[in-house]
Formats: structure tokens, C-alpha cells, sequence
């Protein structure tokens, strides 16, 4: 990493990615232990997408006001916080007996991801330089599709030998560690490294932030449905539970290797535009929805595998974008965007539970694809006014157009 502190900057960008991994993973525990759940609880489709769509609006509506702490207390300790709570979501998943004490866990995992993700963005906005910045954020929203993964090998590794609690309280032991660590590193005084003196903030002009945010949320209610009913889908598609596990798994390690390269690709070009990759990546997503509707198991594979390296892997793009442009204020404009992601990320898998039971897995996926094709246009939207503002605009004080919260739509 391009830093004065190269230690330091490795150390907090690992904390980001375990971190941001904790906070979602126990979501998509529950997507890939979808059929085993459903069995013990007696769950359907609906209840399966609420109980989903839970962390994920718990997390919208406080995403930021907790990121604006986190803008006080400081990334580390924000850490610490997510990690501490989600230790207790994972534990309370494992033990619950029921459909609302599964929720009630659920709610306080969307207390760590909306911590999360403020937190870890800060933290790199601090510690990393601009020249890798766009790696740092390929490498931290890797934290999704790590999820993911290792949700997916939970399937036979665990749940299919032990049962599907213990690998919610595998999560919560792992997560323990986590806030240890944080714990540990946590500044004794009131010192934790500033951003570099040498950024300079341009904003984000507040309309182009808000139509930037529908495209998240768009783009982010299909992708977390994927998460969430890639594997239910598979298996009442023919594949054996435990195959789907392992799709579910690789699909995700490719879109964690992209994420990666497309974040170096941005450091490479940095003229280039973060906002219309993400349109073009959702767009050739689109496809992938299509061939896993199909319900065939060679299209449908081919389909999890595109979905996966093409509609699932801009938000690293997306976080970069934003911060590389509010660098000083990193958690408060993590927080007005995670807001729209995390809302997006909710009601997708509850919308995608009811039109399942209301037709069917073609229809739902369909469907996805076409809300993923909206979600490309927005994001061009977003980026055409953005364009538009800076050139309209006249400078700003930096300290104004850093906050997008005060911005007025006249960045420098």
C-alpha cells in the first residue's frame, strides 16, 4: 500500500475485510443454509426473505446515523462495536428456535453491518494512499463474496455433518476473535492516523449521490437476492444440496477475485469513470439472471458464474467512487450510501420471496434481470449528473464540499 505506514495500512485493511465479512456473513449463512433452515423451522419463501430483508433494513435505517459516529469515535473502535455485535447475531441465529427470535438475531447483525462498512471505509480512507486506493477497495468489498464463500462451504463441510447451528456459532466464535483484535489495536490517545494532508476532497454534488444511491439500491436488491436463493433455487432445480453449496461457493470466489482486479484497474486509469463499469458490469449481468431462470443445471451454472463476475461485483467500484471523492468525511458519506444499498439489499429478498411463491424461481429470477438493466441506467444517470454539476459549478472551500451531507451541489 502507498503509505507512510505500510504496516499499518496492511494491518487496517485486513481489520476492514474481517470485519465487513462478519457484518454480512450471517445473511448469507442464511442463504446458503437455506434448505436446512426451511426444514427445522418450517419456513417458506416469504419467511426466509424476511428474515433476510431484516439485517439488511435494520442496517439501512441506521446506517447513517452510525456512520456519523464513526465519524467521532474513530474506525477502530467502530470495528470493535461491529464485530462485538455481530458475535452476538451469529450466536443468537445458531440458538434460535423460532421464526421471530431468528429475526430478533438477525436485527442485531444489521447493527454490525451498518457499522461495518463506515468503519472500514474510514479506516482506508486513512490509512491507504490515493495511487492504491482502488485496489484497497477491491480487496475490502472481497469481504462480500468472502461471505459468501465461506457460507457455501458451510454447507457440506459443516451443516450437512453437524447441522446447520453450528455453523452460526462457528461464525460467532470467529467473530469474538475479530473484536479481540480490534480491541487490541485500538489507539491509547486520541491520535489515530488522519487522512493524508496531500487529498483534497472535490465532493460528491448531493443530487448525483442520491441517484447514485436508487442505482445501489437497485443493483443491490438483485444481488443479495442471488445471495440469499441461489441455492434453494438450485436444489428444487435438481442439484443435490450439497453441489449447490459449492456453486454458491465458487461462484463467489470468482466474483472476489474480480472485485480485486477491477480495483487495480482503477488505480491504472484513474481518469476513468467508476460509475459506467458498474453500468456496464449490470448489464452483462443481466444475462446471468436469465440463464439461471432457465432452471437447466448447464445454463444454470453458467449463469451463477456470470451473475456473480459481472452483477455482483461493483460495489467495490461503487465504495471507491465515493470515497476516492470525500475522503475527509469518509464514514458520513459511507453512511447517506449504505443507507440505499443496505434498504436495497432488504426489500430484494423479501420482493423476490413473494413473486417466488406468487409464480416462480423462472419468473423471480427474470425479473431480477430486468430491475438489474434499470439499475445500469441509473447509474449512468448519476454519473451524467455529476459530470454536469462539476462543470456548471464554481470551486468550493474544501471543507464544504468534503461533507456531501452540506454539499450543495457545487464540488470543486
Amino acid at each position: 500500500m502507498m503509505s507512510r505506514r505500510p504496516r499499518e495500512a496492511a494491518r487496517t485493511l485486513l481489520q476492514a475485510v474481517s470485519v465487513t465479512t462478519i457484518g454480512v456473513l450471517p445473511a448469507f449463512l442464511v442463504g446458503a443454509l437455506a434448505v436446512q433452515i426451511r426444514g427445522d423451522l418450517q419456513l417458506g419463501p416469504i419467511q426466509l426473505g424476511l428474515a433476510a430483508a431484516t439485517l439488511f433494513a435494520v442496517s439501512g435505517i441506521l446506517a447513517r446515523p452510525l456512520g456519523r459516529l464513526v465519524q467521532r469515535i474513530g474506525p477502530v473502535r467502530g470495528m470493535t462495536v461491529s464485530a462485538s455485535m455481530a458475535a452476538i447475531a451469529l450466536t443468537g441465529v445458531g440458538f434460535a428456535p423460532t421464526l421471530p427470535l431468528l429475526i430478533v438475531a438477525l436485527a442485531v447483525g444489521g447493527l454490525a453491518n451498518a457499522t461495518a462498512q463506515p468503519s472500514a471505509n474510514l479506516g482506508i480512507s486513512r490509512a491507504v494512499g490515493p495511487q492504491r486506493l482502488g485496489l484497497a477497495f477491491g480487496i475490502k468489498q472481497s469481504s462480500i463474496p468472502a461471505a459468501t464463500l465461506l457460507a457455501g462451504l458451510a454447507v457440506p463441510g459443516i451443516a450437512l455433518v453437524l447441522g446447520w447451528r453450528y455453523a452460526f456459532w462457528f461464525g460467532g466464535v470467529i467473530a469474538v476473535g475479530v473484536a479481540l483484535w480490534a480491541l487490541l489495536t485500538i489507539p491509547a490517545g486520541p491520535g489515530e492516523a488522519r487522512v493524508h494532508e496531500e487529498t483534497e476532497d472535490r465532493g460528491t454534488p448531493r443530487g448525483g449521490l442520491v441517484v447514485l444511491t436508487i442505482g445501489g439500491a437497485l443493483a443491490a436488491g438483485t444481488s443479495t437476492s442471488l445471495g440469499v436463493f441461489l441455492v434453494d433455487s438450485a436444489v428444487l432445480s435438481g442439484i443435490s444440496p450439497g453441489s449447490a453449496g459449492l456453486l454458491f461457493a465458487a461462484s463467489a470466489l470468482l466474483g472476489l477475485l474480480l472485485r480485486i482486479g477491477f480495483g487495480a484497474a482503477m488505480d491504472r486509469h484513474p481518469t476513468r469513470s467508476p460509475y459506467i463499469l458498474i453500468a456496464n458490469l449490470l448489464t452483462v449481468g443481466v444475462l446471468g439472471y436469465v440463464l439461471i431462470g432457465t432452471g437447466f443445471t448447464p445454463l444454470l451454472v453458467a449463469g451463477s458464474l456470470l451473475t456473480y463476475a459481472a452483477g455482483w461485483t461493483w460495489t467495490g467500484l461503487l465504495h471507491f467512487g465515493v470515497v476516492r471523492d470525500n475522503r475527509r468525511n469518509a464514514a458520513t458519506a459511507t453512511g447517506v450510501l449504505q443507507t440505499g444499498l443496505s434498504l436495497g439489499s432488504a426489500a430484494g429478498p423479501l420482493l423476490f420471496g413473494v413473486l417466488v411463491e406468487a409464480t416462480s424461481y423462472r419468473t423471480a429470477w427474470f425479473t431480477a434481470g430486468a430491475v438489474s438493466l434499470i439499475a445500469a441506467f441509473t447509474f449512468r444517470a448519476g454519473r451524467l449528473m455529476i459530470r454536469r454539476s462539476r462543470e456548471l459549478s464554481t470551486p468550493l472551500n474544501p471543507s464544504t464540499s468534503a461533507n456531501p451531507a452540506n454539499n450543495d451541489g457545487k464540488p470543486s
